[in-house]
């Protein structure tokens, strides 16, 4: 019995190192096929051809073992010739994608904008990959000391997630980034998701947040932008959602809570526009369709900008609600502008021409444009 047990569980042992081997050996047959066909690869190409109009791209692999391989991929350009040298560690069903950094590094290093103390750029840039479910998980990031040592480090991470069915999840993080000269910001955090990547198949949402900026003479503690495509349809019509806040619109408005909806695109028009090198053009047909901007919300505090050119004094006293809608027709010019915006405020003092007094003791602005003229409560503005 005691032999028996020994037996079976050294053939367990046998058989599972087999499926292994055998699993590491297929996912070494999938990366061979993937990276001889490199050169061909339609989405490959598309997705360089986006950035790069005319760039090629191509694999060479110098050393292939069992558990395994590297290599250089090369993108060329005009004539421009970019090596990017890789290490990929196979494992069972999945894969590991190494990219050398070096030359990422240096460049970085060497940049004239942002000076980093020398030796402490350091960057990381690596793909794990499954053959079975066709998944893509990538993350980098980049960590340097700047040369004032009194300014802390900078550091950023980035990381993006791939599905069978091409959902594209992207998150990056970007802390303490400055030129030791005017510009400065604590903290970037960019997200968004999408789906699509030989084609565009839905825009999703993303948002920015954006902690502690400095840019003279701009100053802002926090903002938010989100957007996020709305109302789809089956051909590929959209809306986009807009909203931002924060608390300093760059002097004009405080405290602001914005939600915004434009009509309409298609993904259709932006997946083909996208492969124009005409970018004036493709910006003229991308908004072609664009008809409409609903102001769903446009709340804040007036600004110090505001204040001074309006005469208000007490800017503490002018909270104002927003909304409202303007619609146009591109082929038909400017003309065809119109629409309203109504602001209601809870003071007018100093700002009685903006502010009209409405009988439940609010004050309120109308704002509206029609046949090219700008009005102010039913009367031509300036």
């Amino acid at each position: 019995m005691a032999k028996k047990s020994v037996l079976f569980g050294a053939g367990a042992v046998v058989l599972a190192s087999a499926v292994y081997v055998g699993g590491v050996y297929y996912t070494g047959v999938k990366i061979n096929e993937y990276l001889n066909g490199i050169e061909n690869n339609e989405t490959i190409t598309k997705q360089i051809n986006q950035y790069l109009p005319g760039a090629k791209v191509s694999c060479k692999v110098d050393d292939d073992s069992f558990f395994s391989e590297k290599g250089n991929f090369t993108i060329a350009f005009e004539d421009e010739t970019l090596n990017i040298p890789f290490t990929i560690n196979k494992g069972f069903g999945s894969a590991n994608t190494v990219i050398d950094t070096a030359k990422f590094e240096e460049m970085i290093a060497k940049n004239d904008s942002i000076k980093f103390a020398p030796n402490t750029v350091k960057a990381d840039l690596e793909f794990d990959s499954s053959v079975f479910s066709s998944k893509i998980k990538a993350h980098g990031a980049l960590k340097a000391d700047y040369l004032d040592n009194t300014k802390g480090a900078l550091d950023s991470a980035l990381n993006i997630d791939i599905n069978s069915d091409e959902d594209v999840v992207s998150h990056l993080n970007i802390k303490n980034l400055q030129d030791g000269k005017s510009f400065s910001v604590k903290e970037i955090e960019m997200s968004g998701n999408m789906q699509g990547i030989t084609d565009i198949k839905s825009f999703g949402n993303s948002s920015l947040i954006i902690k502690g900026f400095e840019a003279m003479p701009y100053k802002f503690d926090n903002l938010k932008l989100t957007s996020k495509a709305v109302n789809q349809t089956k051909e590929g019509d959209f809306d986009m959602n807009v909203t931002l806040s924060g608390d300093d619109l760059f002097g004009y408005l405080m405290n602001y809570d914005i939600d915004l909806t434009v009509s309409k695109f298609n993904t259709d028009v932006i997946e083909q526009l996208s492969q124009s090198a005409d970018t004036d053009k493709s910006y003229q047909e991308l908004f072609k369709s664009v008809n409409s901007l609903a102001i769903n919300k446009l709340n804040g505090k007036v600004g110090k900008i505001v204040a001074f050119f309006t005469g208000i004094q007490n800017v503490d006293q002018f909270n104002l609600t927003s909304s409202g809608k303007f619609e146009w027709n591109l082929e038909e010019g400017m003309d065809s502008l119109k629409g309203m915006l109504t602001v209601k405020s809870d003071s007018n003092k100093n700002a009685e021409q903006f502010f009209v007094e409405g009988e439940d003791g609010s004050y309120e602005s109308a704002i509206s444009i029609e046949n090219g003229r700008l009005m102010v409560n039913g009367k031509p503005f300036m």
